[in-house]
C-alpha cells in the first residue's frame, strides 16, 4: 500500500513542498476538464448534506468544518496551482431532493467527486447509481452497508462506522461496569441507518453473552417520555442513542425527570458543548459519546492546535468544540491530499486511480491516522470515549486511542 506523507498538507509551506505551490503558478496550467470539474484556476469538489433540514444542527457544522480547512489550502496557494472551489448543496435531509443534488453534481454543475451524503435513505436508494458511475464518494457522512459494501473504488467512508462505535461503546462500558449478560437498549431515529446501527449492536451485545432492544422516535421529535417509559420498564444495563442532538437530549432530560440514572452514551455525531449544555449538568452527568475524532481545543496535538487556530481565526471558535466540525476538516484534509495525489492535469479517472492505490490519512491527532486499501474503505476504526466536564466547560478524555484499539480488531 502507497501512504501518503503525514501532514503532506499541513501548512502553507509543506503545500509549496509538496505541490509546488505559490501565488506565481496559478496559471501555470492550462489544463481543463469542464465536464469533471476542473478549469485552469480552479476545481470544483461537491458537497452534499442537509445544511437547513431536521439534521442541519449536526450536518451544517460539518460542511463549515470542511469548507474552512479548504479555505486554508486554497490561503496557501491551492493544488497544483488550483484552488478547490466547494460547490455545497443543500439536500434538507429529503430523498427526493438528494437525488436531484446528486444528479446536479454529476452533470448539470460537474464536480470532480462529493463528500457527505449524510442521509442513510439517500444512500440506500443512490447506492446503484453511485457504484456505476466515475463520480468518486470521498469521505461519507454516514457509512451504511447499502453503499460501502462491497467495496467500490468510487466510495470511501469518512466518519466513524457503526459497527466501530458499537463495538467501542458497548466494550468499553461492559468492562467498566463490570457487566455480565448486558442489556442493552438503543434510543433511535426512524431511519435505515437506526436500524443498521441496531443490528451492530445487536451483533456486538451477543457476543457478551447479553441481549439488545430498541425503541424508535421520529427526527422531529421533542419529547421522549413514551421512549423513556420503555426505558424504565425494560431497565437496561446501557443505553446508547442514535439520531441528531434532539434524540440525546430530549432522552436524557426524559431520564432525568423519571430519575433514571442508567449511563448512555450517543454515536459520535452527537457530542458537541451546546448538548451536553441544553442537557444540564445532572442529566448530562450519565452521558458520553463514543468517536473517532477529537473536539478542537481538548487537547495540544498538532493537528488540534492547527484546526483550533485557524477555526478562531475565521471566527469559527464555538464550531471547533464539536465533533461535527473536526470530521469535515478531515474529510477535507482527505480530499485535498488525494486531488494533490491525483497530478497536475486532474481528472475524475485519475482520482479515482490515485485513490485506489491506497493512502492514509495523518490527521497529527485529531484522529487516529486512517488507512485506506484497495480492499477495506471502512475510514476511521480507532475511536474513544468522551464526557464533558461542566466545571472547566472542555471535553474530557477518558484514555487514549491507542486504549480502545482492542475494541475493533
Amino acid at each position: 500500500m502507497k501512504s501518503m506523507k503525514p501532514g503532506l498538507i499541513a501548512s502553507s509551506l509543506g503545500y509549496a513542498v509538496a505541490f509546488g505551490l505559490g501565488s506565481l503558478s496559478l496559471s501555470a496550467s492550462a489544463f481543463e476538464a469542464p465536464g469533471d470539474g476542473v478549469y485552469k484556476d480552479r476545481v470544483d469538489w461537491g458537497v452534499n448534506m442537509d445544511m437547513s433540514g431536521p439534521t442541519s444542527a449536526s450536518q451544517a457544522i460539518w460542511v463549515k468544518g470542511f469548507q474552512d480547512y479548504m479555505r486554508k489550502v486554497n490561503e496557501a496557494g491551492g493544488i497544483h496551482g488550483r484552488k478547490v472551489n466547494v460547490l455545497a448543496e443543500d439536500n434538507r435531509y429529503n430523498a427526493a431532493t438528494d437525488k436531484i443534488v446528486f444528479e446536479k453534481l454529476v452533470s448539470q454543475t460537474p464536480v470532480i467527486a462529493i463528500s457527505g451524503m449524510g442521509t442513510s435513505a439517500s444512500q440506500v436508494a443512490l447506492a446503484g447509481i453511485i457504484k456505476s458511475g466515475k463520480v468518486p464518494i470521498v469521505g461519507t457522512y454516514t457509512p451504511t452497508r447499502a453503499l460501502s459494501e462491497p467495496v467500490t473504488p468510487v466510495v470511501y467512508n469518512g466518519f466513524c462506522g457503526y459497527k466501530e462505535m458499537a463495538q467501542t461503546g458497548i466494550g468499553y462500558y461492559t468492562e467498566k461496569l463490570k457487566l455480565k449478560n448486558p442489556k442493552v437498549m438503543v434510543v433511535a431515529i426512524e431511519s435505515a441507518g437506526g436500524k443498521e446501527y441496531f443490528e451492530y449492536v445487536k451483533e456486538v451485545v451477543a457476543k457478551y453473552g447479553g441481549t439488545a432492544s430498541m425503541v424508535t422516535m421520529k427526527v422531529t421529535a421533542v419529547d421522549a417520555t413514551p421512549q423513556v417509559l420503555e426505558i424504565q420498564a425494560a431497565k437496561p444495563d446501557l443505553i446508547t442513542t442514535y439520531g441528531v442532538s434532539n434524540t440525546s437530549i430530549s432522552t436524557m432530560k426524559g431520564m432525568q425527570a423519571y430519575g433514571l440514572k442508567t449511563p448512555v452514551f450517543g454515536i459520535s455525531y452527537l457530542g458537541s458543548p451546546q448538548m451536553f449544555n441544553a442537557m444540564g449538568p445532572e442529566a448530562g452527568a450519565n452521558y458520553t459519546f463514543v468517536s473517532c475524532f477529537t473536539p478542537g481545543g481538548s487537547d495540544q496535538t498538532p493537528g488540534n492546535k492547527e484546526m483550533s487556530a485557524f477555526a478562531d481565526k475565521v471566527g469559527n471558535s464555538a464550531m471547533k468544540e464539536d465533533i461535527n466540525y473536526v470530521a469535515g476538516w478531515v474529510v477535507a484534509q482527505m480530499a485535498a491530499e488525494s486531488l494533490g495525489r491525483a497530478g497536475k492535469e486532474p481528472t475524475r479517472a485519475k482520482l479515482v486511480d490515485a485513490l485506489d492505490k491506497g493512502f492514509v490519512v495523518d490527521s497529527k491527532g485529531l484522529a487516529a491516522p486512517i488507512h485506506y486499501t484497495r480492499t477495506d474503505h471502512i475510514g476511521p476504526k480507532v475511536l474513544k470515549i468522551f464526557g464533558y466536564d461542566y466545571t472547566t466547560k472542555k471535553f474530557k478524555h477518558y484514555g487514549e486511542y491507542s486504549d480502545y484499539a482492542k475494541y475493533t480488531k
